[in-house]
């Protein structure tokens, strides 16, 4: 049974949170290990990863499939259903002996985005483990390379539109910041409305194909992550900051945690170089937090009479107008000044 020690720097609540985010990261790197030794005639050869972006999922799946010398390709970005049937297609094409290689989708919400492309992807997943497309080619034929038109040949029936691709030696990882919903979810989106479930019907069944992986992390539980790549692996070597340097930024970022506009291991990146070039008083000016506090406190207090209605004026005076630069500095300003004459 793991100990939570007493710290100087950080409260129990915090080591609380730093446990709890050490041992969801490291249970998401034993899966990681465990990619190469999966085999394409297991029965569920495929994985989706969902978790919170920005926390190193990507970066630690591309570096073990490298180092293990795992045979994979990585498709990445919004890619058409056509894209990533070209892309499949040239995978087969240069594996003949027909050896295993997974194919790392990162971040492809393309592939779940709508009852069409589910069902290519199911197809490909699981059953017949085809990938097919059944439209022409004709107005994308141009836009291929001479590989990617070999490859696609290699795939085509003279009798039938499209093209077709085995995908049995394919192992799909497919990593994702959208969760697959769950039966119940799906059960309760057909009482509530039946036309609407039809598409998460649809993703529930790539979910049926393969084995999830769900890192919902609580905001604790993420900072907790987050504070274990800071404290426990070299992220921040290239900025060669102290070991008290990135307490002070973790506990910014405990304390701030509400009024932050990103929260992953990139945020820390930008604000320790922001640090080290020294172009602002401090480190922390890069997400504005105190004019922040300021206004989430100043919207929340009870004001009643001529107060709330300057307030509420000069809030919305700020949003629907367009400023320069120097304009914003000065209203803003004011407004803090103003807003601090009513809190305490």
């Amino acid at each position: 049974m793991n100990t939570i020690q007493q710290s100087d720097v950080f409260e129990i609540n915090q080591l609380l949170a730093l446990e709890k985010g050490k041992q969801n990261r490291h249970r998401f790197l034993e899966i990681v290990e465990k990619l190469s030794t999966i085999r394409t005639d297991d029965k569920y050869p495929h994985n989706f990863i969902y978790g919170f972006p920005g926390i190193g999922k990507s970066y630690e799946i591309r570096k073990h499939l490298e180092n293990s010398g795992t045979r994979h390709v990585m498709i990445t970005g919004n890619v058409s259903m056509f894209a990533f049937g070209v892309q499949i297609a040239v995978i087969n094409y240069l594996n003949p002996n027909q050896e295993k290689v997974i194919v790392f989708c990162d971040d492809v919400d393309t592939l779940v985005a709508t009852e069409s492309s589910c069902n290519i992807l199911k197809s490909a997943l699981h059953g017949p483990k085809l990938y097919t497309y059944e439209k022409s080619l004709q107005s994308q034929w141009s836009n291929l390379s001479e590989l990617q038109k070999e490859a696609i040949k290699h795939h085509q029936d003279d009798e039938k539109m499209g093209f077709q691709v085995p995908t049995n030696s394919m192992s799909f990882l497919m990593v994702s910041n959208i969760q697959l919903p769950t039966d119940d979810e799906v059960r309760t989106a057909r009482e509530k409305n039946k036309s609407k479930s039809s598409l998460l019907a649809h993703k529930n069944a790539i979910r049926s194909r393969c084995m999830v992986q769900d890192f919902s992390l609580s905001n604790a539980e993420l900072w907790g992550w987050i504070a274990d790549v800071v404290l426990n692996t070299d992220c921040l070597a290239e900025q060669n900051i102290t070991i008290e340097e990135k307490e002070a930024i973790l506990n910014f970022l405990w304390d701030n945690w509400l009024y932050l506009t990103e929260r992953s291991i990139r945020l820390i990146e930008k604000m320790t170089i922001i640090s080290i070039q020294g172009s602002v008083d401090s480190k922390f000016e890069y997400e504005n937090i105190e004019d922040k506090k300021v206004l989430k406190k100043y919207q929340s207090e009870t004001l009643s009479g001529v107060n709330k209605i300057i307030v509420d004026q000069y809030i919305n005076y700020t949003k629907v107008n367009k400023f320069t630069f120097p304009e914003k500095i000065e209203i803003k300003t004011n407004f803090i000044h103003y807003a601090l004459k009513f809190i305490s």
